[in-house]
């Protein structure tokens, strides 16, 4: 079962990224079905989900709150209530963090979403810089999902060390 879970998440973050580099739009339904394959993988891992909602809740207000700060931001910098879903944030990079927020544990969805904007402006400036292709829009949710691809690789075939639970990041932050 975890098997199937398993090529279920890689098949639609691998669709999310396809569709997102096409047409910068997603299909919905990916979202809710990558949540529960998520939740199922945590159910398959360890019978249980009473502790499974503390950072499920957690990693959802900390994305409630960066889309909270992101529009205080943008309205008081265009002096206006701005709607921040109509041209600087897509709805399908939204539902990717909702998503994500089902399976990584808090410091590793922290890291994980750091990071991956991080990654994802180089790769983009990268990508304007060697192609010029202009246009503003950066694909976010499909870059974030090639890069969920690996972070998740390296979890179950390469290093597993796990991003359902906090100690390998704790242990690499205090080396």
């Amino acid at each position: 079962m975890s098997l199937v879970l398993k090529l279920i998440i890689l098949t639609v973050l691998g669709a999310l990224a396809v569709q997102d580099f096409k047409s910068r739009s997603v299909y919905w339904f990916w979202f809710p079905l990558l949540a529960v394959a998520f939740a199922g993988m945590h159910w398959f891992r360890f019978h249980q989900l009473e502790d499974y909602w503390e950072p499920v809740t957690f990693n959802l207000l900390f994305v409630g709150l960066q889309l909270a700060v992101l529009t205080i931001y943008f309205s008081l910098k265009n002096r206006r209530i701005v709607n921040i879903t109509h041209q600087l944030l897509g709805w399908g990079d939204i539902l990717f963090f909702l998503a994500t927020a089902f399976y990584l544990s808090i410091l590793n969805f922290m890291f994980f979403y750091v990071a991956s904007l991080i990654v994802v402006l180089f790769c983009w400036l990268l990508w304007q810089l060697i192609w010029a292709k202009g246009g503003g829009h950066i694909p976010l949710a499909g870059f974030q999902s090639v890069l969920l691809i690996l972070f998740l690789m390296a979890d179950w075939r390469c290093f597993h060390f796990d991003v359902t639970e906090d100690n390998w990041l704790r242990h690499f932050l205090l080396l």
